[in-house]
């Protein structure tokens, strides 16, 4: 049974919200605006209980002893809930595991690692929460054929974020592609294929010998083949080379509706206008797995 110790000066707090004020600010906090202090269930636990699950967890040992754990966290969107839920994953991973506990956040684009980077405010002035997010530009270079043996998913990865930059990391793309399973091989080299420049794209095509590989994604597949095939059958009907970068361009567009993403008159109108087709074709890859359609000139 609590004290009275204990429970007199609650007690207090309890006729007189606004004790909290003074306390506060005579301990130096800087407190925001405010036009009330009112009570507010002191319970830690939703009315709705709700399941919070992480995109995945890891743990490192050193022998029997944790010594740190990772909560992994895939973001593709914008999602201001994250500095809400973020902080329960990882306090919720260090609580059952009792080990220092960081969050690890990959994201597609250097734009959207820029939207979540930065300390995560948890309430008392610097006590913060700071992701560590990851976009293509801090993904590792792989370009040793034995390291990609070794972590093809990471050479994976670094075909994925640098492929367009140096060939070495294909060259390393391929040399990890031997070790996986036959399936695995074909999603991972759709995954790099998809948005690679045209002269990326004609050099891993090369490597993989031209002609004798077909796509395995489905959506990559019935997509981009279309996009290919309408633009060549506009090119053909109009006889003239901007039926096909029409074509293409259509496609570009028809792939971002199918994918749902809401696409401004800005980039419409900056797609239909083109008539690059190498840059469109470029588009017409990356249109496979942008968050937003304003991203795919980036």
């Amino acid at each position: 049974m609590p004290s009275e110790e204990h429970e007199i000066p609650l007690d207090m707090f309890r006729k007189e919200p606004g004790l909290v004020v003074p306390l506060l600010e005579g301990a130096g906090i800087d407190l925001p605006e405010f036009t009330e202090v009112t009570h507010t269930s002191a319970e830690c636990t939703d009315s709705k209980p709700r399941v919070y699950t992480a995109d995945g967890a890891f743990v490192l040992r050193n022998g029997t002893e944790n010594v740190l754990a990772v909560v992994l966290e895939r973001q593709h969107v914008r999602d201001p809930d994250k500095v809400w839920t973020w902080p329960v994953y990882q306090a919720t991973v260090r609580a059952r595991l009792k080990c220092p506990t960081m969050l690890l956040v990959l994201c597609p684009t250097d734009a959207m690692a820029r939207y979540y980077a930065g300390p995560i405010e948890t309430g008392y002035p610097g006590d913060r929460m700071t992701p560590v997010v990851v976009g293509p530009s801090r993904v590792p270079w792989v370009v040793d054929p034995v390291q990609a043996r070794a972590l093809p998913g990471l050479a994976v990865l670094s075909a994925k974020a640098h492929g367009d930059d140096d060939h070495r990391v294909l060259d390393a793309l391929m040399a990890a592609l031997d070790v996986v399973t036959s399936d695995d091989r074909a999603f991972y080299y759709d995954y790099v294929l998809a948005g690679r420049s045209p002269a990326a794209r004609k050099y891993l095509e090369d490597l993989m010998s031209v002609g004798t590989y077909q796509w395995q994604s489905d959506f990559a597949r019935k997509y981009v083949s279309i996009g290919r095939e309408e633009g060549r059958e506009e090119g053909r009907e109009e006889g003239r080379e901007e039926g096909r970068e029409e074509g293409v361009a259509a496609s570009v567009l028809r792939i971002l509706d199918k994918r749902g993403l809401t696409v401004s008159d800005d980039v419409r109108d900056r797609v239909l206008s083109c008539r690059d087709l190498d840059s469109l074709n470029s588009w017409l890859d990356r249109a496979l797995d942008l968050d937003r359609a304003e991203d795919l000139f980036d």
